[in-house]
């Protein structure tokens, strides 16, 4: 009998916090890895891991046994994004698995042309016949820790090209929760959530919540994005990253991403967490 939830994108923040939610609910899920072996020890999984790749239509059909609905999430970085994951929905389409919640981004409509991808996926959904929900997420409160820890913890600043806009940094916990919430209860078929944190809030707003939390003086320079080029340029990152990162970041230095919604309470039943919260734990 088909009943279990595939969730790929697995072993990242979200995947790991809706394994989490799932098994507290005692629902039956697949997670999606491209190397089980390492995401035993990653996810303290065993017979729950299936080997599963985009890129790779061999890992498909073992991948979706006993399958009847699929929290989609598409690598981070890659610009042609929607067009790696087609041969999966094709594949879904093939085999009547059209549940699918879709982890978008919110307003990426405005991060600029090349950035389409999400808009093409949920378009997709929507015109092939798919039972879809699209869950927009905003800006992760978790992104201080995973990818700015050196910065915070070594150099004292938080380094965005954010401007002086203002965003709803959103726990990953609670766009989790949704996730779950829509993967296992009726009444979420085609709708779109924006799911936001309970308070906006600019870098230099958070540099404020960064020092109290760690005792350190953080904070928020407000580089330019030539600035920020150049930056991550002499550290040796790849060229692609800075300028994907800009276009990112746009939409909070032009002011589209600087609002709340109630949509984490409507669906969850509860208030979202707030920065400090999040950051108070991650760097406890």
């Amino acid at each position: 009998m088909a009943n279990k939830i595939l969730i790929t994108g697995a072993t990242g923040a979200i995947g790991k916090a809706l394994i989490k939610d799932l098994q507290a609910k005692g629902i039956p899920f697949l997670a999606g890895t491209r190397n089980v072996e390492e995401s035993k020890e990653k996810l303290g999984l065993s017979d729950e891991l299936v080997q599963f790749s985009f890129d790779d239509p061999a890992t498909f059909e073992a991948a979706t046994s006993g399958v009847d609905k699929v929290f989609l999430l598409g690598p981070s970085m890659v610009l042609e994004m929607d067009q790696l994951i087609t041969p999966f929905l094709d594949f879904l389409k093939s085999k009547g698995i059209l549940k699918v919640v879709y982890l978008s981004a919110l307003k990426s409509e405005h991060m600029g042309p090349d950035m389409s991808f999400h808009l093409k996926t949920e378009a997709r959904l929507a015109k092939e016949g798919f039972d879809y929900t699209i869950l927009k997420a905003t800006f992760f409160a978790q992104n201080f820790k995973n990818y700015e820890w050196d910065n915070i913890t070594q150099r004292g600043i938080t380094f965005a090209t954010a401007g002086d806009g203002k965003v709803s940094f959103i726990d990953v916990a609670d766009i989790a929760a949704v996730a779950a919430t829509v993967l296992t209860m009726e009444g979420h078929s085609k709708k779109t959530y924006e799911l936001t944190g309970p308070e906006t809030l600019s870098y230099a707003d958070a540099a404020v919540i960064l020092s109290e939390v760690t005792g350190k003086t953080i904070v928020y320079p407000q580089p330019s994005p030539e600035q920020y080029i150049a930056v991550l340029k002499e550290a040796g990152a790849p060229d692609f990253v800075a300028v994907y990162m800009n276009s990112v970041y746009s939409v909070i230095a032009n002011h589209h991403v600087g609002f709340t919604t109630n949509d984490v309470e409507q669906v969850t039943g509860r208030k979202p967490n707030t920065l400090k919260s999040v950051i108070s734990h991650d760097f406890a």
